[in-house]
């Protein structure tokens, strides 16, 4: 007949083991954390910089349709945009055409983004797009109107 023996070191290693166990648990769920916080801040870095970059755009092409209608106020002009692509292109992000600047605004941003318009030539400026899903915008020009269309 066998005797049951209390083997003490036994059950400090198995514990021992235990311990380890959660330990790296915890140290690979706190990395996980750490390395997700910065996949999401450079994606927010990176978002931004987008919508910098395609406000410029624009931006740079209206000047280039004022520039035209100062040569020739009867002039049409047409001049396809390719925008960057943004993360946060699932929400409702709105491009603004006015008399006095170009505007991408959203509630979640932490800043408004504005490229101000020098207005040189005798033109008008109007438009308003949803950049939702959008990856190309157009700027026109025609009978002194310059406008902003996700159409050609």
């Amino acid at each position: 007949m066998s005797r049951l023996q209390r083997d003490d070191a036994a059950a400090s290693t198995e514990l021992g083991y235990v311990f380890t166990f959660l330990l790296g648990v915890l140290l690979l769920t706190l990395y996980s954390v750490w390395a997700w916080d910065i996949e999401n801040a450079t994606r927010e870095r990176w978002s931004i910089v987008a919508v910098d970059e395609n406000i410029n755009r624009v931006g740079q092409a209206v000047e280039r349709a004022d520039s035209v209608a100062r040569m020739d106020s009867s002039a049409t002009y047409s001049e396809r945009v390719d925008l960057l692509n943004m993360e946060n292109i699932n929400i409702n992000i709105v491009m603004l055409l006015d008399e006095e600047r170009l505007l991408v605004d959203h509630p979640s941003f932490e800043r408004q983004f504005e490229q101000p318009i020098s207005s040189a030539a005798g033109t008008t400026h109007s438009g308003e797009i949803n950049l939702r899903g959008e990856s190309t915008i157009w700027v026109h020009l025609s009978s002194g109107n310059v406008t902003i269309s996700t159409e050609p």
